[in-house]
C-alpha cells in the first residue's frame, strides 16, 4: 500500500525555522528540510522518518509558532493492522514489523538493533507491553530508541523515559559473578486493537572473543509475521557464510550490497503464517523460518579460545589430587574410579547456576575454585568432574551442547556459540561415553553409566579433542524397567500381588529423585497406598520397600505387596483376569493426533519388560489365554507371550523396546498403530472356567 505522507517539502515555508525532536531524546535544528517519503533531509543531516518524534515550525518573524506531528508512518502502520486483520482474522496477535540488524563495526565492537510492531488482538497478547533486555555494565549497552502505543484513532502515547527500570535479577538459586540487570519499560494503558511499537539497540562494547561473530533471526512464530527482515552490516572484507531453513521460496538467500566499505546482506519475508505447534514436538526452533550467519570458515577458532579456558582451568591441585585418592582407595576397576568421582561430584557439589562474564559463562570457573565454594553451574561442575577424573590418569573433557528439551539442534557447518549446557565425555582405552555430572538442585541421581536424558541425540562441542559430535541415544535395555509379579487369585475372586520393579536410566534417576523426598514414613506409606489405590479402589496395602534409595551406586527397586478384593469379574461359571497394571504402562496418551507434520519426540529411549506368574484356584482351569504377540516398526518393537506350565501356572512375559528418540511424521501412523496394538491386546483378559459351580 502506497504510504501516506503528510509533510513533503518544507523548505518554502518562509519566515519559519525548523526543529526535529527525535526519539532518542536529540534535538536537531534547520532553517531547510525536505521529505522524500522515508527520510528527512537537512543541510547536513538525514534522518530516518521512524526515529523523529515531532516537526515544530519555529516563527522567526515573532508572530507566533506552530507544532505539526509525523503522523505518515503511523497512517502507515494503522492501514498494515486494518489488512493484516483480514488477512488472519483468528490470530491472537500479529507482528506488523520485525526488523533486525546485526552489524559488526571496524573496531570490533558488535551491535544488535531492533524495531518492532505488534497489533494485540486479545487479553493474552498483553504482555507485549513489557520489554526487558539483560545487559552487563562495562560489557554491553542497551539504549531505547523510542517505544510508543498507537491506539486505533491514531492516537499515541510515547513511552516516559523516566519509567525505565534497572532491576536486578532474583538471587535465588543464582550467584553474579558479574554485574548483569535487567532495563525494563511497560507501556501504559495497551488495549485490544493497539500497536505496540519500540525500537532498540543492545552494543556489544566488550565482546568475548572479537574474532568471532555470528548471527540468527526467525522469520516465524505463534502469531502471523506480516514483514520480517535480518541485516547483517559487516566490513567489506569480512568472511560471511549462512544457511537458511525452512524459508520460503525466494527468500532463502540474501540480497547482497557493497557500499563505502561495507557489505550488507538482507533477508526478508512477508506475510508468514503461524507456526502451528503439535504436542510432543522438539524445540520449536527446528521448525521455524531462521537464518543463521557466522564469520567462522571451521570451528577452530572457537576450539582454540575454549579450549585454552578449560585447559587453564583443569589444573590437578594437591587437594584435588588428595580428595580424588581417597575417594577412589578401594575402587579395582576403572569403573569403580569413575563411578565413585561421578557419585561424589553429583551429591557434594551443589548445582547453582552462574551467569558472569565468558570466563565463567562460557569455560566455568577453575576446579579448584568450585571444590573450595561446594557449588557451581554445570559448566563449573563438568570442569571439576573432568579435572578429577585427568588426577586418577583417565582422560575426560568438558563438552558444549543444547539440550534437546530447549535448543534447535546444532548445524556443524556453522561454527557459534553454541548450548545451554555443559557435560563431560570420558575416554577410556577401548570405549568412549559421556557423564552429567551436574545433577539436581539438591544433588545428584544418575547411577553409573546413565546421564540425563535431556543431552541424549544432540551434538557435543569438545573444544580440547577438536570434535562435534552427535550424543548417541542409549539402547532400550539401558533406559529398562523391569517388573515382576507373583499374583494368586483366592476361592472368592481376590488377588494377592507380590511386586518388585527395578529400573536403569532416566526413569531410575527420576524415582530416585521423588523418593528421596520422602523423609517420614507415614508420607511414603500413603503414597504407597495412593499407587495401589489407581490400580482399584478396593486395593489393600499390605507391605512396601524403596530398596537402594540411599545408595547411588545399586540399581533402585521398589517392592509391593497388595490385596485387591472381588478383583476377578465372573459371568456364570467363567471368570475373567486381567493382569493388573500392565495396561496402565501401556496406555500412549502422546499418540493424541491422527497424523503428524513435526515428528513425535521423547528425550530418550525405552525399554518395558514383564515377567508375571499367576496361580489359579485348584478348581480354575485357564479357558482362553491370548496368543503370543510380536510387532516390529523401525522405531519400536514388541513380543508378549502367555504359557501354562504342568503345576496349572499361567507365566506371561513380554519385552517392549523403542529405539528412537524422534519419530519421524512418515513413520508416525505405522508407529502408532503398533503401539495401540499393544494397548488392545492388553483389553483381552484370560477366561477362567471355575469347576463345580460359579460365584
Amino acid at each position: 500500500m502506497r504510504r501516506s505522507i503528510v509533510l513533503v517539502c518544507l523548505s518554502f515555508l518562509t519566515g519559519f525555522g525548523v526543529k526535529l525532536e527525535l526519539h532518542d531524546g536529540r534535538t536537531l535544528k534547520t532553517s531547510d528540510i525536505f521529505f522524500n517519503g522515508k527520510q528527512f533531509i537537512t543541510d547536513t543531516d538525514t534522518i530516518p522518518a521512524g526515529e523523529v518524534k515531532e516537526v515544530i515550525f519555529e516563527n522567526t518573524t515573532g508572530q507566533g509558532s506552530g507544532t505539526a506531528r509525523v503522523s505518515g508512518d503511523i497512517a502507515e502502520l494503522l492501514s498494515n493492522a486494518q489488512t493484516a486483520k483480514e488477512k488472519f482474522p483468528d490470530a491472537k496477535g500479529i507482528l506488523l514489523l520485525d526488523d533486525g540488524s546485526d552489524i559488526l563495526m571496524d573496531d570490533r565492537t558488535q551491535i544488535y538493533s531492533y524495531h518492532m510492531a505488534y497489533l494485540v488482538l486479545s487479553e493474552a497478547r498483553k504482555d507485549i507491553a513489557t520489554f526487558r533486555a539483560y545487559y552487563r555494565e562495562g560489557e554491553n549497552d542497551v539504549k531505547v530508541h523510542f517505544a510508543r502505543v498507537i491506539k486505533p484513532d491514531g492516537k499515541v502515547i510515547e513511552l516516559d523515559k523516566s519509567t525505565i527500570r534497572i532491576e536486578t535479577p532474583p538471587r535465588e538459586d543464582i550467584v553474579f559473578f558479574g554485574k548483569g540487570q535487567w532495563m525494563t519499560f511497560t507501556l501504559p494503558g495497551v488495549e485490544i486493537g493497539d500497536i505496540v511499537e519500540y525500537s532498540y539497540e543492545s552494543i556489544d562494547l566488550n565482546p568475548w572473543n572479537k574474532d568471532i561473530f555470528d548471527a540468527g533471526f526467525y522469520f516465524e512464530g505463534e502469531d502471523p509475521y506480516v514483514f520480517s527482515r535480518l541485516t547483517v552490516d559487516v566490513p567489506e572484507t569480512e568472511f560471511i557464510k549462512w544457511r537458511s531453513y525452512r524459508m520460503p521460496a525466494g527468500a532463502s538467500e540474501p540480497v547482497i550490497s557493497t557500499k563505502d566499505g561495507r557489505k550488507t546482506y538482507v533477508w526478508t519475508t512477508k506475510n508468514m503464517k503461524p507456526y502451528i505447534p503439535e504436542s510432543n514436538s522438539p524445540p520449536a526452533g527446528d521448525f521455524l523460518a531462521r537464518v543463521d550467519v557466522t564469520n567462522q570458515e571451521s570451528w577452530d577458532k572457537l576450539f582454540d579460545w575454549y579450549a585454552a579456558f578449560q585447559t587453564e582451568r583443569m589444573k590437578v591441585t594437591p587437594q584435588i589430587q588428595k580428595l580424588t585418592d581417597s575417594l577412589v582407595a578401594s575402587a579395582l576397576t576403572k569403573d569403580d574410579t569413575i563411578a565413585a568421582l561421578y557419585y561424589w561430584t553429583q551429591l557434594n557439589i551443589r548445582y547453582i547456576s552462574i551467569k558472569g562474564s565468558a570466563s565463567s559463562g562460557v569455560s566455568g570457573h577453575p576446579a579448584q575454585f568450585t571444590l573450595d565454594r561446594g557449588f557451581g553451574d554445570c559448566t563449573d561442575k563438568a570442569i571439576l568432574f573432568s579435572t578429577m577424573l585427568k588426577s586418577q590418569g583417565i582422560e575426560a573433557y568438558p563438552v558444549y551442547l543444547g539440550t534437546n528439551d530447549e535448543d534447535p539442534m546444532l548445524d556443524p557447518d556453522i561454527p557459534s556459540y553454541y548450548g545451554n549446557h555443559c557435560i563431560t565425555k570420558v575416554y577410556l582405552p577401548d570405549t568412549s561415553f559421556y557423564l552429567d555430572a551436574t545433577g539436581s538442585s539438591d544433588g545428584g541421581f544418575s547411577r553409573y553409566p546413565s546421564f540425563s536424558s535431556m543431552d541424549h541425540g544432540v551434538y557435543s562441542v569438545n573444544a580440547l579433542k577438536r570434535e562435534v559430535e552427535i550424543i548417541p541415544v542409549p539402547e532400550p535395555t539401558q533406559e529398562l524397567r523391569e517388573y515382576h509379579m507373583d499374583l494368586e487369585i483366592d476361592e472368592d475372586g481376590s488377588l494377592i500381588v507380590r511386586y518388585q520393579s527395578f529400573y536403569d536410566g532416566e526413569f531410575e534417576t527420576g524415582l530416585r529423585y521423588y523418593w528421596n523426598y520422602f523423609s517420614r514414613e507415614e508420607d511414603k506409606r500413603m503414597r504407597f497406598e495412593q499407587m495401589v489405590k489407581a490400580e482399584s479402589p478396593d486395593a489393600e496395602l499390605i507391605d512396601y520397600d524403596v530398596v537402594n534409595i540411599g545408595d547411588l551406586s545399586k540399581q533402585l527397586s521398589l517392592k509391593i505387596t497388595y490385596k485387591v478384593r472381588n478383583y476377578v469379574a465372573f459371568a456364570g461359571s467363567v471368570g475373567l483376569v486381567n493382569l493388573p497394571e500392565i495396561a496402565r504402562r501401556y496406555t500412549f496418551d502422546e499418540l493424541d493426533l491422527e497424523s503428524r507434520k513435526l515428528p513425535l519426540a521423547y528425550s530418550t529411549s525405552e525399554g518395558i519388560r514383564h515377567t508375571v506368574t499367576l496361580r489359579l484356584p485348584e478348581n480354575w482351569k485357564p479357558d482362553f489365554i491370548p496368543p503370543e504377540i510380536d510387532l516390529k516398526t523401525p522405531d519400536v518393537s514388541y513380543r508378549a507371550s502367555y504359557t501354562e506350565d504342568e503345576d496349572g501356572l499361567i507365566h506371561f512375559e513380554d519385552d517392549f523396546a523403542r529405539s528412537s528418540r524422534l519419530i519421524p511424521p512418515e513413520r508416525y501412523k505405522s508407529f502408532k498403530k503398533l503401539l495401540n496394538s499393544i494397548t488392545n491386546y492388553h483389553k483381552k483378559p484370560i477366561l477362567v472356567k471355575v469347576e463345580g459351580g460359579g460365584q
